[in-house]
């Protein structure tokens, strides 16, 4: 055994996906993991490599992608890491199952070592498992985040590795790598490294000798990496592993960090990193991923580089911001959310009769459907694609918080106006992120989406305005998205107008008078949300 070194956890694990929008998106928005470093392939300078981390860019929270455009799914399989996890505190299971099935993922759920897991896939197919843990690792929570504190992400708990050898491979780990072998569930192994309160402490190695070989590709892991304090330490690893008849790499700069490399018995690619010099070498920890950062040698090529690489954020939404009086002002901000083919001017004039005392927040669709904008897309007449639904909701939802710190305006206090196509998408922010609005007014809505947990919406109301002629809209569907909100706990109001499609003065009357009443419009506590129940 190797008594003078001993590993002591997981540095960073690098994966290899299709989208470079669509990954940030689910990491950064979804599981609140902070972009800290956006930066290029070192072979390859015209694909992105994202890190992935806490506050700082600590190791052992770090999860860094390669984002070739459309590359074709690979498939995990023996000699890979075949599953990374993140450590949770474990109140916190029910809160990532509603929010991961939000997404429309399976969540599948599991005991492992005593400690509760779930298991799910990202949007490219990469298995991600989030374990709740009694004492969660020591890293540095990201405030700006979309996750609060109690449930955040903690960095790694773990990897899984599916090997169809054994003893070489357990070897390796013990005797060279002075991993210690903490315990055993059928065929998983779990060695734990010496790091006490660090994140990533724990390699599970799972031992099938049938499993077939994986094969490289979109939501695969292309390596993972383990943590050495500083150059000299990992010179005595690159001795170590020589002697041991591991092939190893020369010392690689990666910039942020340094490498050596080598393949283990069963096929898997290991590295060993020095922990510095770390991410905020060409950057403030404050603007920690906000900018391309490229390698010295590629730094004349920046122009061509920018040029060829996609874009990482969706376009921000055209949209219009109207102020409240100053002398009248309500804290209120009506959010309008225009109906198909309309714009970012349509529903301000009737904010204005019905409510002279609050702000306007106003953006435009961004689908276009025959040149008309609309907020999400649509299969047929009165069919939705669900899943542009839930992308397009979690974009609305992310520029109305972002737009209500950049106007100064009362998170608390936002209040949905939506008519048509603009009230199905607010519907959906409801039922998918109910901390962004506090009251809704929606005209002639439908129930956007189907077998969607409910949240816990008690506090909140919402007023529902019908058309009893509407040839558009089934008069079915607005019913079942009323008593969705019933059943989640919202207080609803429903109102049937002697009307068809169009908004009338009556509607505006109702508006009015719905509005000028006594209104909770707080943030709830979204914790003890039911599970059972599905619309």
């Amino acid at each position: 055994m190797n008594t003078d070194m001993r590993i002591s956890g997981i540095h960073h694990i690098t994966a290899v996906t299709s989208s470079a929008a669509e990954n940030l998106a689910f990491y950064e928005k979804i599981l609140g993991l902070r972009l800290v470093k956006q930066t290029v392939n070192f072979d390859d300078p015209f694909t992105y490599h994202l890190y992935y981390g806490d506050a700082n860019g600590s190791p052992g929270t770090i999860l860094t992608f390669f984002p070739w455009q459309n590359l074709p799914r690979g498939k995990p399989g023996a000699g890979m890491v075949t599953a990374i996890a993140f450590a949770i505190p474990r109140t916190s299971i029910e809160f990532w199952t509603r929010r991961i099935g939000a997404q429309s993922i399976r969540v599948e759920k599991s005991d492992r070592f005593g400690d509760p897991v779930l298991q799910f896939a990202d949007p490219h197919g990469l298995p991600i498992e989030l374990i709740g843990t009694s004492e969660t690792p020591s890293t540095t929570y990201w405030p700006e985040g979309p996750i609060e504190k109690a449930h955040a992400v903690t960095g790694f708990h773990s990897a899984t590795a599916t090997v169809n050898v054994l003893e070489e491979n357990h070897t390796l780990l013990r005797d060279v790598m002075g991993m210690t072998l903490q315990e055993r569930e059928n065929h998983r192994y779990r060695f734990r490294m010496n790091a006490t309160e660090a994140p990533g402490r724990f390699l599970d190695v799972v031992y099938d000798p049938k499993a077939p070989l994986g094969k490289p590709g979109g939501g695969t892991v292309h390596h993972i990496a383990f943590r050495t304090e500083n150059d000299a330490s990992q010179l005595r690893w690159q001795s170590i592993l020589k002697k041991s008849g591991m092939g190893v790499t020369d010392v690689r700069d990666r910039k942020y960090f340094r490498s050596i490399y080598f393949h283990i018995p069963a096929g898997v690619l290991f590295e060993i990193a020095t922990d510095p010099p770390g991410f905020t070498i060409d950057e403030s920890a404050r603007e920690l991923g906000s900018y391309l950062q490229l390698p010295e040698q590629y730094e004349p090529m920046r122009s061509e580089i920018e040029q060829r690489l996609p874009p990482l954020r969706s376009e921000p939404f055209r949209h219009v911001f109207e102020k409240a009086p100053d002398s009248a002002d309500d804290d209120r901000t009506i959010v309008t959310l225009h109906g198909t083919g309309g714009n970012e001017n349509d529903l301000i004039g009737i904010v204005r009769e019905v409510s002279a005392t609050s702000a306007i927040l106003s953006p435009r669709g961004q689908v276009l459907e025959n040149g008309m904008p609309r907020f999400f897309k649509r299969l047929a007449a009165n069919v939705f694609d669900e899943e542009d639904v839930v992308r397009r909701a979690d974009e609305l939802s992310d520029f109305i918080r972002a737009s209500a710190d950049t106007y100064g305006r009362n998170p608390d206090r936002l209040t949905a106006l939506g008519y048509s196509n603009g009230a199905n998408i607010a519907a959906a922010v409801i039922l998918l992120h109910p901390e962004v609005f506090s009251c809704a007014v929606l005209i002639r809505p439908m129930l956007p989406l189907r077998n969607t947990p409910l949240p816990d919406l008690h506090g909140k109301k919402i007023l529902v305005l019908k058309g009893k002629h509407d040839a558009i809209i089934p008069s079915a569907s607005t019913d079942r998205l009323a008593k969705t909100f019933q059943r989640a706990g919202a207080d609803v109001t429903t109102r049937e107008m002697d009307a068809g499609h169009e908004i009338t003065a009556r509607d505006l009357d109702e508006i009015s008078q719905w509005l000028s009443g006594p209104q909770a419009c707080r943030r709830q506590d979204f914790e003890n949300l039911p599970m059972e129940e599905t619309v």
